[in-house]
C-alpha cells in the first residue's frame, strides 16, 4: 500500500478479492457479492466516495441487524415483454437494482424498451451507476428509488430524497444527470416536489409498496426501498443515424449553456485505486469486526 498525497494507492484486485471474502464469511452468494464490490469499487473509481467503500460498514451492520438478508434471492413477481417487477427478498439494494437494469437492458433490445421495479429491497447507492449500465449498452437509461423515511417538506414530510438519474450513450463516453430533492432545504420549486412525486409513484405506487411517510423505521435499511429502472434502445425504434452521433454533435455545442449533465469517459476497471482516508477508515472497521484481515502492500 503506498500512501499518496490525495489519499492512499491499492490494487483494486486485492480490494476486490478482500470484499468478496467479507461479503461471503457475512453469508453472500458468490455472484451477488460480486455484484455488490463491482458496484462499491466502480463508486471509489468514479470519484463518488460516498457511495463506495464508505458503504461498507453500514452494509456489513445491516446485514448484523437483520436488515439486509446476505442469502436473499431475487424473485420474479410479474414478466411481461417489455416489463417486469422483481422482488429482492430484503437482500443488497446493489444487487437488486442491477439485476432490474439488466433486465431492463435485456427487455429494450428485444421490444425497443424495458422497464423493471424492484421491491422490498435495500438502498442502492449511487443511482447514476444503474442508469449508465444502460447507455454503456447503447441505451437510454434512467433509475430512480425511494428508500429512507420522508424527510420533505420538513413541516409535513411526505417524501425521501428521491435520487433520479438519466444516462445518454454518447459513443466513447456517455453522459449523466442526478437530481436529488435535498433534505437540507424546503421545496421551493414545484419541479422538485413533482419529482419526488413521479419518482414515488413509479417505485411504492407501481408496487404497492410503503410510501414515505409510511415507513417508521429510522433507519434506511429497515424501512426498505424500491427501485425503479428502464432502459429504451434507440436502434430498435429508428432506422436513420444512430442517436450517439445526434448527442455527439449536440453536446458540444450545449455543454456550456446546459447545466445538469457530466460527460463519463467509458474506462476500463483501473488496476490501481486512490482511496480516501473515509474509505480506508471503513475498510479498518470492517476487517476489525468481520476478523478477515486487509493485507497491506
Amino acid at each position: 500500500m503506498v500512501e499518496a498525497s490525495s489519499g492512499v494507492s491499492v490494487s483494486r484486485t486485492a480490494v476486490q478479492t478482500w470484499l468478496l471474502k467479507v461479503l461471503q464469511r457475512k453469508g453472500m452468494f458468490a455472484a451477488e457479492a460480486e455484484i455488490v464490490a463491482l458496484r462499491l469499487l466502480e463508486a471509489e473509481q468514479q470519484g463518488r466516495g460516498a457511495w463506495g467503500l464508505a458503504l461498507l460498514p453500514e452494509l456489513v451492520s445491516a446485514m448484523d441487524l437483520g436488515d439486509i438478508d446476505p442469502r436473499a434471492r431475487t424473485l420474479t413477481v410479474l414478466d411481461l415483454p417489455a416489463a417486469a417487477i422483481l422482488d429482492g427478498s430484503t437482500g443488497a439494494g446493489q444487487v437488486g437494482a442491477t439485476k432490474a437494469m439488466q433486465l431492463a437492458i435485456q427487455k429494450a433490445h428485444t421490444a425497443g424498451i424495458g422497464m423493471v421495479i424492484v421491491k422490498n429491497s435495500q438502498p442502492c447507492g449511487d443511482v447514476r451507476r444503474y442508469a449508465e449500465l444502460a447507455a454503456q449498452a447503447g441505451c437510454i437509461g434512467f433509475c430512480t428509488t425511494n428508500s429512507g423515511k420522508a424527510v420533505l417538506p420538513a413541516d409535513r414530510p411526505v417524501l425521501s430524497v428521491h435520487p433520479q438519474a438519466w444516462a445518454l450513450p454518447a459513443g466513447d463516453a456517455h453522459l449523466v444527470s442526478l437530481q436529488t430533492l435535498d433534505a437540507q432545504e424546503p421545496l421551493l420549486s414545484p419541479a422538485a416536489g413533482a419529482r419526488g412525486l413521479l419518482s414515488l409513484v413509479l417505485t411504492a405506487g407501481l408496487t404497492a409498496s410503503r410510501a414515505p411517510y409510511q415507513k417508521k423505521k429510522m433507519s434506511p435499511y429497515g424501512a426498505g426501498a424500491e427501485h425503479f429502472c428502464l432502459a429504451i434502445q434507440p436502434t430498435a425504434l429508428q432506422a436513420q443515424e444512430p442517436l450517439s452521433t445526434l448527442i455527439g454533435e449536440a453536446w458540444p455545442q450545449l455543454q456550456h449553456s446546459v447545466g445538469g449533465w457530466e460527460r463519463v469517459p467509458v474506462e476500463a476497471p483501473a488496476e490501481r485505486l486512490m482511496l480516501s482516508s473515509a474509505a480506508k477508515a471503513a475498510i479498518d472497521e470492517v476487517a476489525q469486526s468481520t476478523r478477515v484481515p486487509w493485507l497491506e502492500e
